[in-house]
C-alpha cells in the first residue's frame, strides 16, 4: 500500500513535467496497487480491469484529439507555434516548418535566433518577455519576417500567453498569416496610384471624373487651378454649380447624362467660358463613360483642353491669309504658284482675267492644259526647272499668245520652300512689258533709219571705241611706235658692235651691255603692245569649238608652264555649242591669262581650266560700255574659267587691273597692256572678261564669257 500511495504522490507532484501518456499510466498503476492492497484479490482484480479499460478509452480519446489537433495544425495555411518561457519552440505546424525550410521535429527545442536574422529574433524575444511579464498578448499587427537564409515575408500576427490549468503563464503561442502578396499588391497599388496622381497633375489639360449625381470624384491640379481651387481636394465632392455659372453647369451635367445614356466612347463639345481669373477661354471637352466591373456606367471621365491660344493663332492666320489674298488679288500683275510637277496651286484675280478662267478651273492643271501652246509651254517649264535647280529667284523674258496678239512679260520666278527647307513649288509674278517692247522695237526701227541715213555711223562708232580705249595712249601712239622702233634697232646694232670689241676680261662692260639689251627688249615689247592696242583691224568671226580654242591656246604655253612646275587640269564641258570668235584674238586673251597665272604662282602651282554653257542672270549694264552686243538676261553663253593657286590679287588693286600700263609684276616682266588689250578683245566679241580672287581657297580666277554662235 505504501508503494501505491507513493506512486500517486509522484504523479501529482511532477504534474505537467510528465508526458500525458506517462501521467495516465502512473496514475492507473498506483490506483491498481492501492485497490489490490485494500480490497482483496477478487475485488481488486475486477476494479483493476475496469481501470485499465477506462484508461484505454481515455488514451484513445486523447489520441483522437491529438490527431484532430495535428490535422488542424498542419492543414491551416497560417503559421502556428507554441513556445516555453525561454522562447524555445514546443510545437509548430507544417506551414511554419515549410517556410523555415526545416521539419517540425527539427524546430522543437530551438529558438528564433536559429531561423531569423538577429534583429527580428531579438524583437520577437522582447515581445514574448513582455507577454510573459504582463500576461497580455499582442493581436493582429503586421510585421516583416526575415529568415537568416535570405527569405523574407510580411505577416499578420497575434501573440498570446500560454496558460496551464492552474492559470500560470508557462509560455507563449502565436498565429501568423503570410500576407506578403497582399502587402506587395497594396504597395504596388499605392505606387500605381501615386504614379497616376503624378501623371494626372502633370497634364496641362483639366482632367476629372464626375459621378452620376454630377459630383466630382477625381480632379487634377490643372482643373483645380482653372476653377480657382487651391488643390484638387477642394474640388472633390463638389459639383460644377460650385464653380461655373448656372447655365454652363446645367449644360455640363446635361452632356454628362447624354454620354452616360448613349454609352459612347468619345464625345467632344466646345465651350466658351470664363476661368477663375475672369479671362475668356476657349475649351474643348472630351468625355467618355466610366464603367464599373459589371459594365454599369457610373460616371463620366472628362478632359478639358484650353485651346484659346491656338484659336487666337488660327484667327491671326486667317486674317493674315485674308490680307495676303487681298494684296494678291488686287495686284495688276498675274501671280501664280505651281508645284514641282508643274500643276497650278494658286492664281490671283488678274490671272483669271487674262486667261478668262476661274481659279477652280486652273488649280490642279498644267501649263499645257491652260495655255495650249506646246512650244511656249516647254520654254515656261524650262524656266521653272531652272529656278528649282538653282534654288534662287530668277528673271525671265516670256511671250504668250492671246486672241488679241502676242504679249511680252518679264517674269520673276522664285522657289517656294516648306518648313524643312525643301522646294515644293515655284511662285511667279509676271509684268506685262508689251508696250515697252513695242516702244523698243520702234526705237530700233528709228535707229535703223538713222543708220541707213548715215552710212558712216559704224565707222565713226568704231573710231569712238578706238579713241576711248586709247585715252591713256593718245593719238600719238602709232607715231611714237614708228619713231621708237628705228632708234631701238640702231641702238641694238651699236651694242652688238661694242660687245664684239670688248676685251674678254671686261666683265663689267659685258654686264652693262646685257642690261642695255634687256632694256631694248622691254622697249620693243611696249612698242608691240602699243601697236596691237591701237590696231583697228577688222575681226574675223567664225564658229569654233570652245574646248578646241582652250587646247590650242594651252599648246602655245604648255612648255613654259611645265618648265615652271605648273600642273594643268583641264575639265572640258560636254556637248558645248560653238562660239562666234576670232581664233587668233581669243588665243591671245587665253595665253595672256595663262602667263599671268604662271607669274602669280612662281616656281610651282596648279592651273585649273573648265568650260561650261550658262544662261546670263543678274546682268548689270554699264551705261558707258561699248560692247558689240549688250548682254541680256537669259542669253546663252560659254564660260571659260581659269583658276590658279597663286597669291591672289591685292584688294587695293582690283579696280586698276584693266588700266593701261598698270602692272603688279616686277620690272621687265610686264608692260601693263596685256589685260587692257584682252578685255578689249572680249568686249569686241560681245562677251566679258572678269578677274577676281578665289572664294574656295588661295589664288585668283579669270572668267572669259563668249557668245554662243547663232544658227
Amino acid at each position: 500500500m505504501g508503494t501505491a500511495v507513493a506512486l500517486l504522490l509522484v504523479v501529482l507532484a511532477v504534474g505537467q513535467e510528465i508526458p500525458s501518456w506517462g501521467r495516465w499510466t502512473c496514475l492507473g498503476l498506483g490506483l491498481a496497487m492501492l485497490m489490490l492492497m485494500v480490497g482483496g484479490t477478487g475485488t481488486v482484480r475486477l476494479e483493476l480491469l475496469e481501470s485499465r479499460q477506462e484508461l484505454r478509452r481515455t488514451r484513445n480519446q486523447r489520441d483522437v484529439i491529438d490527431r484532430y489537433f495535428r490535422a488542424l495544425m498542419d492543414s491551416l495555411p497560417a503559421w502556428i507555434y507554441f513556445k516555453d518561457r525561454d522562447s524555445n519552440f514546443l510545437q509548430v505546424n507544417k506551414a511554419l516548418a515549410d517556410y523555415s525550410g526545416m521539419s517540425a521535429g527539427d524546430m522543437i527545442g530551438k529558438s528564433d535566433a536559429e531561423f531569423l536574422d538577429p534583429e527580428n529574433a531579438a524583437k520577437n524575444r522582447q515581445d514574448e518577455i513582455q507577454i510573459l511579464a504582463t500576461g497580455k498578448g499582442k493581436e493582429r499587427f503586421i510585421e516583416k519576417e526575415n529568415l537568416s537564409g535570405g527569405g523574407d515575408a510580411w505577416v499578420l500576427t497575434s501573440k498570446l500567453p500560454l496558460i496551464d490549468q492552474k492559470g500560470r503563464t508557462i509560455g507563449t503561442f502565436g498565429v501568423s498569416s503570410n500576407i506578403t502578396e497582399m502587402v506587395e499588391a497594396q504597395n504596388a497599388l499605392e505606387k500605381e496610384r501615386n504614379t497616376l496622381r503624378t501623371l494626372l497633375d502633370s497634364i496641362p489639360d483639366g482632367v476629372y471624373i464626375r459621378g452620376e449625381s454630377g459630383e466630382y470624384l477625381v480632379a487634377n491640379k490643372a482643373l483645380a487651378k482653372f476653377v480657382g481651387a487651391k488643390s484638387p481636394a477642394e474640388v472633390v465632392g463638389k459639383t460644377p454649380y460650385d464653380f461655373f455659372p448656372k447655365e454652363h453647369s446645367a449644360q455640363f451635367l446635361a452632356d454628362d447624362k447624354e454620354v452616360m445614356r448613349k454609352k459612347e466612347v468619345v464625345v467632344q463639345n466646345t465651350y466658351k467660358m470664363l476661368n477663375s481669373s475672369g479671362a475668356k477661354r476657349h475649351i474643348i471637352t472630351t468625355k467618355v463613360p466610366v464603367k464599373d466591373k459589371d459594365g454599369h456606367v457610373s460616371g463620366v471621365l472628362g478632359i478639358n483642353r484650353d485651346v484659346t491660344e491656338q484659336e487666337k493663332a488660327r484667327e491671326a492666320l486667317r486674317q493674315t491669309e485674308h490680307r495676303m489674298q487681298e494684296i494678291v488679288d488686287n495686284s495688276p500683275s498675274p501671280m501664280y504658284a505651281k508645284s514641282v510637277s508643274g500643276k497650278y496651286l494658286m492664281v490671283n484675280r488678274r490671272f483669271e482675267e487674262i486667261f478668262n478662267l476661274k481659279a477652280k478651273e486652273v488649280v490642279g492643271k498644267t501649263d499645257l492644259e491652260v495655255i495650249g501652246d506646246n512650244k511656249k509651254v516647254k520654254r515656261l517649264q524650262k524656266n521653272d526647272a531652272l529656278v528649282i535647280k538653282r534654288g534662287k529667284p530668277l528673271q525671265f523674258d516670256e511671250t504668250l499668245d492671246f486672241p488679241d496678239g502676242l504679249r511680252d512679260y518679264v517674269s520673276m520666278k522664285f522657289p517656294m520652300r516648306d518648313l524643312s527647307g525643301a522646294i515644293y513649288a515655284v511662285g511667279g509674278i509676271s509684268t506685262d512689258i508689251t508696250e515697252r517692247k513695242k516702244a523698243e522695237r520702234e526705237l530700233q526701227d528709228l535707229n535703223l533709219e538713222l543708220m541707213q541715213t548715215h552710212e558712216n555711223l559704224t565707222n565713226a562708232h568704231a573710231q569712238l571705241i578706238q579713241a576711248e580705249k586709247m585715252e591713256s595712249v593718245g593719238r600719238l601712239a602709232a607715231g611714237v611706235a614708228h619713231e621708237v622702233k628705228n632708234p631701238l634697232a640702231m641702238i641694238g646694232m651699236g651694242l652688238e658692235l661694242l660687245e664684239r670689241r670688248l676685251p674678254d676680261d671686261d666683265t663689267k662692260g659685258k654686264e652693262t651691255i646685257a642690261r642695255m639689251k634687256r632694256g631694248i627688249d622691254r622697249a620693243k615689247k611696249i612698242v608691240r603692245g602699243l601697236v596691237d592696242y591701237s590696231s583697228d583691224r577688222r575681226l574675223e568671226f567664225r564658229g569654233y569649238d570652245p574646248n578646241k580654242l582652250v587646247r590650242e591656246a594651252l599648246e602655245l604655253v604648255e612648255y613654259q608652264l611645265v618648265k615652271g612646275g605648273i600642273s594643268i587640269d583641264f575639265t572640258p564641258g560636254k556637248n558645248l555649242p560653238e562660239v562666234d570668235a576670232d581664233q587668233t584674238k581669243i588665243e591671245q586673251v587665253l595665253v595672256n591669262i595663262f602667263i599671268n597665272a604662271m607669274h602669280s604662282m612662281g616656281d610651282s602651282g596648279a592651273l585649273s581650266i573648265s568650260t561650261e554653257q550658262v544662261n546670263m542672270t543678274n546682268v548689270a549694264h554699264d551705261e558707258g560700255s561699248r560692247l558689240r552686243e549688250r548682254l541680256r538676261e537669259g542669253d546663252e553663253m560659254i564660260r571659260i574659267e581659269v583658276k590658279d593657286t597663286g597669291k591672289g590679287i591685292p584688294e587695293e588693286v582690283l579696280g586698276k587691273l584693266f588700266d593701261p600700263f598698270f602692272t603688279t609684276k616686277s620690272t621687265g616682266k610686264g608692260t601693263g597692256l596685256g589685260l587692257t588689250v584682252s578685255r578689249k578683245i572680249a568686249e569686241l566679241h560681245g562677251g566679258e572678261l572678269i578677274l577676281a580672287n578665289r572664294t574656295d581657297g588661295p589664288g585668283a580666277v579669270a572668267v572669259l564669257t563668249l557668245r554662243v554662235k547663232k544658227n
